[in-house]
């Protein structure tokens, strides 16, 4: 028996679009192209609601696997073999893959998309399950078997396979807009911005600093972390935006239990200075309500006050221990628990505030040239690239 050189990627929510289905679809198929480049892919398109993707015959399986594996709209996906619409070609791969295998117990699970084969699904099921239960000497165990053997009959082609694998879900990037995410080196925001590309959005970063007065580390840390967030989007732009002067300037004017507020209020109001040269339609942070005294109720309706795009906050419900496994399991953890100083923890105080008035920090703000500040520092930014691999 041939190896199985098909890919079939199933979706849901995409399903569900109606009239837009066929953009999002469109979207899927070109970011699984984007996302397997130099991998042996030789075709990507779409099929009766379903993404086929074509291998060349020496493709190595297991980086396509965790490419695909990686691509936000697909909810499952498989390796399986293409056969005739033919019942004696799909039992004579069925019975090939069960060869060989290990197993006590086995279904199969047979869809028939086109009506026009002349088995049902059922039929399909009993005579297949016959032919494996006699040539292996299992039994039929449909809620718990070893072995779950799936037979799609399409219009042109029927497919067989063995494993279906767990797709990144969500929506395909480039369908929900363009969003501009206020990334520190910690562990929070790069989990933000991948939930936010999750849902469809393209993402930009915003990374603010305080070197030469710390370390880069800080800024080699939002580099590794941009990169690693690029492989769910393919295309990434990290804004790092020095902050230094600016935290000075605040020290001689804001309060000390006031400043980490005064901070994030002119960090919203650069990153949205920044967003909207670059199309984007809302800011987004990795903040969670209560985690530290700058992310209480009160300190966060300070904040947005001085924003006039939405500001998002994904994690908004979620406890620390939820964060840092989401952490671990998009790759961003162990990268985001490096050691580092970055912009706010350098002139944190002591006791800061967790119920800053507007009017309070308005009246620290007095005295500053709010305007010029932020337009230096967003002058200021330096932007750095990502993109995936492009075809030979």
């Amino acid at each position: 028996m041939q190896q199985p050189r098909d890919v079939l990627v199933r979706f849901h929510e995409i399903a569900l679009k109606g009239r837009n289905q066929g953009r999002f679809v469109g979207q899927l198929v070109d970011n699984l192209r984007r996302a397997t480049v130099g991998l042996g892919v030789k075709r990507v398109w779409s099929e009766r609601m379903l993404v086929r993707m074509r291998l060349d015959p020496a493709a190595d399986w297991e980086p396509v696997r965790e490419r695909v594996a990686t691509v936000f709209g697909g909810v499952k996906f498989s390796l399986a073999h293409r056969v005739a619409r033919d019942y004696d070609a799909i039992a004579e791969t069925v019975g090939g893959l069960a060869d060989g295998r290990d197993f006590d117990t086995f279904r199969i699970s047979a869809r028939r998309a086109d009506k026009r084969f002349e088995l049902t699904s059922d039929e399909l099921n009993i005579r297949l399950g016959d032919l494996v239960r006699e040539r292996c000497s299992a039994r039929v165990d449909l809620r718990h078997a070893d072995l779950d053997i799936h037979v799609d009959i399409l219009p042109k082609d029927a497919f067989v396979y063995a494993e279906e694998y767990a797709g990144a879900g969500g929506l395909p990037v480039g369908t929900g807009g363009r969003v501009t995410v206020l990334m520190s080196g910690g562990i929070d925001s790069p989990v933000a911005a991948w939930r936010m590309m999750r849902r469809g959005c393209r993402v930009d970063l915003v990374h603010f600093h305080s070197f030469p007065l710390v370390e880069g580390r800080s800024r080699e840390k939002a580099r590794e972390l941009a990169e690693k967030l690029n492989a769910y989007q393919y295309d990434t732009r990290l804004l790092m935006v020095p902050f230094a002067d600016l935290q000075q300037q605040l020290i001689l004017s804001v309060p000390g239990p006031l400043r980490v507020v005064a901070y994030r209020r002119f960090m919203v109001r650069i990153a949205e200075t920044l967003a909207r040269r670059d199309g984007a339609k809302a800011l987004v942070t990795g903040e969670s309500l209560g985690q530290v005294s700058s992310q209480t109720l009160q300190n966060i309706v300070t904040v947005d006050e001085v924003a006039s795009m939405p500001l998002l906050r994904p994690l908004i419900g979620m406890d620390k221990q939820e964060i840092i496994r989401q952490a671990e399991e998009i790759g961003t953890f162990e990268t985001s628990i490096l050691p580092d100083e970055d912009c706010c923890t350098l002139f944190v105080p002591r006791s800061p505030s967790t119920a800053v008035r507007p009017e309070d920090i308005a009246r620290a703000e007095a005295g500053l040239d709010v305007d010029g500040l932020v337009q230096a520092a967003a002058d200021a930014a330096e932007v750095v690239e990502y993109h995936a691999p492009e075809a030979a």
